[in-house]
């Protein structure tokens, strides 16, 4: 899985709050957080980011997703059935859109169903807003990190808005993680030098050390180790679903297993030649990573 999609994962956990009210979902409130709790209708390519139920009962669906294909829709519309047939509701599907571009109406429809997910198109969101909403102390931290990656971001306005995290008056964890998502961020879009610059201008002119002595080898290494796990996830995903596609009922529940185990160079090889490898050449690839 890419870095936006691990860093917001991470820091919509903080307060799935945060995530309804960045949908712009009406509630009083999550009544809880599903996600962890519907391991009896998963599969092996089929997870959702987010479910969520509301103090209205009613049960939401999020996704953060960097790219859109035709199996990606179907999988998400698969998931909402399942989810609608245990809660016996209906299901509101949400797709937080990170990509840079543009895609259009998302839709599965024939003559007994229709479905088509709300869509939250990132890139077409107004920065201004964020530093607005920050500044008024109406700041949502889903926002916050996800502004890099919105219409019209400015280094100079990425800038303020790192200076108005700093400001907040919240906890010193909660602030550090917020901070920590819009530099991780940030580092997908700009330079290197400009997450730097911020780092050092929040400890000067805050006295905000996100990075401090007794923190920077927990974040840090835990930072590194949580996008490494999560590109292997996504590239066991895919890998997955290609030889399915490919072989079809050939590739066996024992081959699913080593895909599931699979090391990322092996894994890598096998993507970069899905077109002409062979399925005993997929084997022995498997059997010695």
């Amino acid at each position: 899985m890419a870095e936006k999609d691990i860093i917001m994962k991470y820091l919509s956990h903080i307060s799935p709050n945060q995530i309804t009210d960045f949908l712009g979902i009406q509630a009083n409130g999550v009544h809880q957080c599903l996600s962890e709790e519907l391991k009896d209708i998963r599969m092996t390519d089929l997870h959702a980011d987010f479910v969520l139920e509301t103090d209205a009962s009613e049960i939401i669906h999020v996704e953060f997703q960097q790219s859109m294909t035709r199996d990606t829709l179907n999988r998400f519309f698969v998931y909402n059935a399942l989810l609608t047939r245990q809660f016996d509701k209906a299901v509101d599907t949400y797709i937080i859109y990170l990509g840079k571009s543009n895609i259009g109406e998302q839709l599965i429809k024939s003559k007994s169903v229709i479905f088509k997910p709300e869509i939250v198109r990132v890139y077409e969101l107004d920065s201004r807003n964020v530093i607005e909403k920050v500044k008024n102390g109406k700041g949502n931290y889903i926002e916050m990190a996800l502004m890099p990656l919105m219409k019209n971001s400015t280094e100079e306005e990425i800038v303020e808005l790192v200076d108005e995290e700093a400001k907040m008056k919240i906890s010193r964890e909660l602030k550090d993680d917020i901070i920590t998502a819009t530099l991780v961020m940030t580092r997908t879009v700009y330079d290197e030098k400009l997450v730097e610059f911020m780092k050092e201008r929040v400890r000067k002119m805050f006295d905000v050390d996100i990075f401090e002595k007794e923190r920077k080898e927990a974040i840090e290494q835990g930072l590194q180790q949580g996008l490494q796990k999560g590109k292997l996830e996504n590239l066991r995903e895919i890998v997955s679903r290609q030889l399915l596609s490919k072989f079809k009922e050939k590739y066996t529940k024992d081959l699913k297993e080593k895909v599931r185990n699979g090391d990322m160079e092996t894994l890598e090889y096998i993507a970069d030649h899905i077109f002409d490898i062979t399925l005993d050449e997929v084997k022995k690839l498997l059997s010695n990573s």
